[in-house]
This record gives structure tokens, C-alpha cells and sequence, in this order.
């Protein structure tokens, strides 16, 4: 899902689709506003479900010789640390500290959730399939009627996107039945 389709659909939503689609189509100043505003909005409803209903999952391998590795040194941005385990695979027990992480030395791999990086227009989003293109739309059209201060709209949308949320975050695989056997 990239983002410029998210936002086109989010601004037919809206009713504004046609001047933003000119605005992707052309770089006009027509539908700029509109077009900067729902990036902006859509950076937001994406670190919001990333935060709060869907995570995102990330593992790093990593090395230390005295068992603390920061933050920093992970290729995205730590929410919560999962698990460790050690180069065969076994868990291995850690610490967290305010900057860093410390277990055992070695070479390690770091289970963790992550929050989004900030995306422009022609990024994909990092959502592949826990969440739908509608479900952000329909929290960007709420995000976007709110900074509009359309309040009542966006009690609608807002309405709108919570119950498509409910149904991503309720969501379960398929159970497969196993075949009985008969004697």
C-alpha cells in the first residue's frame, strides 16, 4: 500500500480527491494544502495503530563484546523489546535501561516493535496486510476534519475508522479443522 494511494483515497472520502489528484499529477499549487495536510495526517494514523492496536515486528542481529547495545544501533525505532537469543537460537535473559539494552556478549538477535518512520508521498506503507488502505483513509479523514475543525464530521469518520479498527485488531487466521478418523 503506498501512501499516495492511501491519501487519494482518503481526499474521495473527503470530497476533495480531484484537486489532490491534480495536485500528484501536476505539483500545481491546486490541492497543495489539502495534499500536505493528508500526509500529515496520514503520518499520524500510521504511528497511531502502529502504537496502539498493530504492532509492527522487527528482528536485528547484532554483536557486543560486553553485552549493552543501544537503541540507536538497531535499524528501527525501538518501542518494545520481544526477546533475545543467542546465535544458536536459545533465549537469553536482558536488561532494559533508558538508552540501551544489556544481555549476555556475543552475537545476538533482538526480537522487538517498532513505530514508523515518517513517509512522503512516495513511500510504501510499512502496514503490508494488518491494515487496509481503507482503514487509514478512514482515519485520516478523521484526522484531517479535526485540524479543519469540522467537529462533527470527524466524530463520523472518527466513528468509522474506531469500528474498522475493532475489526483489524479482531481479526484471527483461519482455523483449520482436522480430518476425523473412523474406525
Amino acid at each position: 500500500m503506498t501512501v499516495k494511494e492511501t491519501i487519494l483515497l482518503a481526499a474521495e472520502l473527503l470530497g476533495c480527491g480531484e484537486k489532490v489528484k491534480e495536485y500528484f499529477e501536476e505539483k500545481g499549487e491546486t490541492g497543495k494544502k489539502e495534499a500536505q495536510t493528508l500526509l500529515r495526517c496520514f503520518n499520524l494514523v500510521e504511528n497511531e495503530v502502529a502504537l496502539d492496536y498493530l504492532p509492527l515486528y522487527a528482528e536485528d542481529e547484532t554483536q557486543s563484546d560486553t553485552g549493552a547495545i543501544a537503541y540507536s544501533a538497531f535499524g528501527k525505532a525501538v518501542v518494545r523489546v520481544l526477546g533475545v537469543r543467542d546465535e544458536w537460537g536459545n533465549k537469553i535473559p536482558f536488561r532494559l535501561f533508558p538508552d540501551h539494552l544489556k544481555t549476555a556478549p556475543g552475537k545476538v538477535r533482538v526480537a522487538y516493535t517498532y513505530t514508523p518512520e515518517e513517509k512522503g508521498e512516495e513511500d510504501s506503507s510499512d502496514f503490508v496486510l494488518q491494515a487496509s488502505p481503507r482503514l487509514f483513509a478512514l482515519g485520516i479523514a478523521a484526522e484531517y476534519c479535526l485540524a479543519a475543525g469540522l467537529y462533527e464530521e470527524a466524530e463520523i469518520w472518527d466513528a468509522k475508522y474506531r469500528d474498522a479498527l475493532k475489526a483489524a485488531y479482531a481479526a484471527k487466521p483461519a482455523r483449520v479443522l482436522r480430518s476425523r478418523r473412523w474406525a
